[in-house]
């Protein structure tokens, strides 16, 4: 009689688990935790090289194909943990974001950020597609609680190229926004619970407090489109691209890149689910390169 007990019980705990509401992310989290360990045992080139989808890009700053970033020894190492997961109802694409901490060895200065991994399921695995993270301050408080999104409904698109297509005129639609009105535009396309990492800055979570943010923030941000994927069900896509960003006239423009995510609402829209912009100032070396091109340029 214990023993079918037993049974029962370890069925009935099996289906609670099943039911878990953070089930469908979490093989998805697990690739995102692998792929950390694997970086502390292996050093950043070694691990990030066993997770890279074969098209995979790095924002180093501005966007690189993944075997051109790590092609140079890396001079720290990377410890992170996701606090935030989200994935497609076709189950072959998703993200996770959180902060992460970069160790420096020469110097032992300890840098802290935000990261955003994209990541698209190959056969059986996850496979890293974009990667990129955005530099603040050390966190005054506790490590973000983990959350994600709701599971969706598994479908999949009749038409992924029109997806795709479709994908592509709501980012240059933003694009043409910013450029018209600065970050002003980004509420137009934000989803309630937008996730906006600007340069430099701490992430701000909703659409309500990026509209506060963005009235303290006075810089021009430039975007260019270079690359884009969407979901088999067409409700999650991603892009990214060169940024330039300018604070103050007369100064040189900051270059990086950035990557947004967009899903579909229930309208069937395209909505922003997350902004991230990387920019650096830009070295002497290259500004003087810059300048000798324009007088060789403008020589009579």
């Amino acid at each position: 009689m214990r023993r079918v007990i037993a049974v029962v019980f370890a069925v009935a705990l099996g289906g609670c688990a099943e039911k878990l509401p953070e089930a469908h992310v979490m093989p998805l989290v697990g690739a995102e935790r692998n792929f950390g360990r694997e970086v502390a045992e292996l050093g950043v080139v070694d691990g990030f090289t066993r997770n890279l989808a074969p098209d995979a890009v790095l924002l180093r700053p501005e966007p690189q194909p993944a075997t051109q970033a790590l092609a140079s020894p890396a001079g720290f190492s990377l410890t992170w943990e996701p606090a935030y997961a989200e994935i497609a109802a076709s189950g072959d694409l998703g993200f996770t974001t959180g902060p992460y901490q970069a160790h420096q060895r020469d110097s032992g200065e300890v840098k802290h950020g935000h990261y955003v991994s994209v990541w698209r399921k190959e056969g059986e695995r996850w496979r890293l597609v974009v990667d990129g993270g955005s530099a603040h301050p050390p966190p005054l408080n506790l490590p973000d609680r983990f959350t994600h999104a709701p599971a969706r409904e598994p479908v999949t698109s009749p038409d992924r190229a029109a997806e795709l297509k479709s994908l592509r005129a709501a980012e240059d639609g933003l694009i043409a926004g910013v450029t018209a009105e600065g970050g002003r535009a980004l509420l137009a396309a934000a989803a309630p619970d937008l996730r906006w990492f600007p340069p430099g800055s701490f992430p701000v979570t909703g659409a309500n407090a990026v509209q506060t943010a963005l009235l303290a923030r006075s810089d021009v941000l430039t975007y260019t489109r270079r690359g884009d994927g969407v979901s088999a069900a067409g409700d999650l896509g991603y892009v990214y691209g060169e940024a330039t960003r300018t604070i103050k006239p007369n100064v040189p423009a900051e270059r990086g890149g950035y990557l947004r995510l967009w899903r579909r609402d229930e309208a069937g829209r395209w909505q922003l689910a997350l902004d991230l912009t990387i920019t650096e100032p830009r070295t002497q070396a290259a500004l003087d390169k810059h300048d000798s091109k324009h007088d060789a340029k403008h020589q009579p």
